[in-house]
């Protein structure tokens, strides 16, 4: 690789005659006049057609990052940048998109706005993810050193869409796109209510209550809508108000949620409704009306009715008819995979269930249950949910006295490494 402003006529001598071709030949076969590669290679010409460099380049194997670089900042025209640029992304280039995007925006002869939203246009129907974030990489950084926030917003708000469905990154996601919420006033309302809700749902997904209450109330005071989006958000504060310990408002929310004439909010709140009984101690209610609901579910969504009758089960100390949950296992864990929830109810439940077969002497199905838990959570990266399945797991045989056995140290070296449940879906 050359270094920037380092000419290109030597270069493309050299290649040419390594390729044992004539002036004549190349042009032959490239199109280009062979006068004009001479001044080329001599570097007569100071600023080459880009569509003579790229063809040369191309027959003579160069790459376009050392083919086009040497000439890029001396490059003023517009639609040379932008022909330029189309190219580059059919390459796939990531480095070059970038540098080319930079340069047209840094074009004196161009209106800096109708580059941004020509940037942002051409970022939104490329199909290549890496090259859409090297793109709205280019406009947030530019409209934040330059201060125009329009599309500092419209290009972090798009950033942070594609980056939230990579699970392994969840934790730094959330922080780095917390950046937009400085900048929701300058996207259209209905990018700034998703904004607030996708937020709100990340925050819930990694357990920052109190931030997914606050996110999804400033969604919920511009939504005059009654979308399923916005029933979905309350949801989220119902299940965020449970979690830290306050079934007052969280009763209060699942009113207001019940209001909601959707199928899917009709069978989620009569199964919220049977969870607020089980936190608030009337388990008489609770486990009608949560049998109920787990005899009505699909089997890809029992799973999570199944763990909070376990846990009121475990509560009253209904061994039996955790036996019975345990039996019919094949009927209520989920088929289809799609949703980081359902791995970490999966979690959970085998490590229930592992707990319990251990307490039962039944340690193999309890370890194994234990192992299959570190799975469930590692595969949506919940290092502290799988932590606290593998403690279950080492305490069992600490009290033991004994060595974790080889099989199961060979289990766990595959979840570690990597061998175990994947997933990328949206949060």
């Amino acid at each position: 690789m050359i270094s920037e402003g380092k000419t290109f006529g030597g270069i493309l001598r050299a290649y040419r005659n390594r390729a044992n071709l004539t002036l004549t030949e190349l042009s032959e076969r490239t199109g280009v006049a062979s006068g004009t590669i001479s001044k080329i290679e001599s570097d007569t010409l100071t600023l080459p057609n880009m569509q003579h460099i790229m063809k040369l380049a191309k027959v003579l194997d160069i790459s376009l990052y050392t083919a086009i670089v040497p000439y890029l900042y001396n490059i003023k025209r517009e639609a040379t940048l932008r022909l330029l640029l189309e190219a580059v992304m059919e390459q796939k280039n990531v480095v070059l998109t970038q540098k080319v995007a930079l340069q047209l925006l840094n074009c004196p002869k161009s209106n800096t706005f109708l580059s941004l939203d020509y940037l942002y246009q051409t970022a939104g129907t490329e199909g290549n993810e890496e090259l859409r974030l090297a793109l709205y990489d280019v406009i947030s950084d530019y409209s934040r050193e330059h201060g125009i926030p329009l599309y500092l917003a419209r290009s972090l708000f798009q950033r942070y869409m594609i980056r939230r469905e990579n699970l392994s990154q969840l934790d730094q996601t959330y922080v780095e796109g917390k950046e937009l919420l400085h900048y929701t006033s300058y996207l259209h309302v209905n990018e700034r209510i998703l904004a607030y809700y996708k937020f709100s749902f990340h925050a819930l997904r990694l357990g920052f209550y109190s931030d997914c209450i606050h996110l999804c109330k400033q969604g919920l005071e511009i939504d005059n809508s009654q979308s399923e989006q916005k029933a979905a958000a309350i949801l989220a504060i119902i299940i965020s108000y449970f979690e830290l310990e306050d079934y007052t408002l969280g009763h209060f929310y699942l009113e207001r949620y019940e209001m909601f004439d959707y199928p899917e909010v009709h069978k989620h709140a009569r199964h919220i409704r049977g969870k607020l009984y089980g936190k608030t101690g009337k388990f008489d209610k609770a486990i009608p009306v949560l049998q109920e609901c787990l005899a009505q579910q699909t089997q890809d969504d029992k799973i999570v009715i199944a763990n909070d009758l376990l846990e009121i089960y475990i509560q009253v100390g209904e061994v039996e008819k955790i036996r019975d949950l345990f039996l019919a296992e094949a009927s209520i864990l989920p088929k289809n995979l799609t949703t980081p929830n359902q791995y970490n109810q999966l979690g959970l439940y085998f490590r229930t269930k592992g707990i319990f077969c251990i307490q039962k002497n039944e340690v193999d199905l309890g370890v194994d249950s234990l192992v299959e838990s570190v799975n469930y959570y590692r595969a949506i990266n919940e290092i502290k949910h799988a932590d606290k399945s593998l403690s279950a797991l080492f305490e069992f045989y600490l009290s033991q006295k004994k060595n974790l056995p080889i099989d199961i140290l060979h289990k766990l070296s595959n979840v570690y490494n990597g061998s175990n449940h994947s997933i990328k879906q949206e949060v």
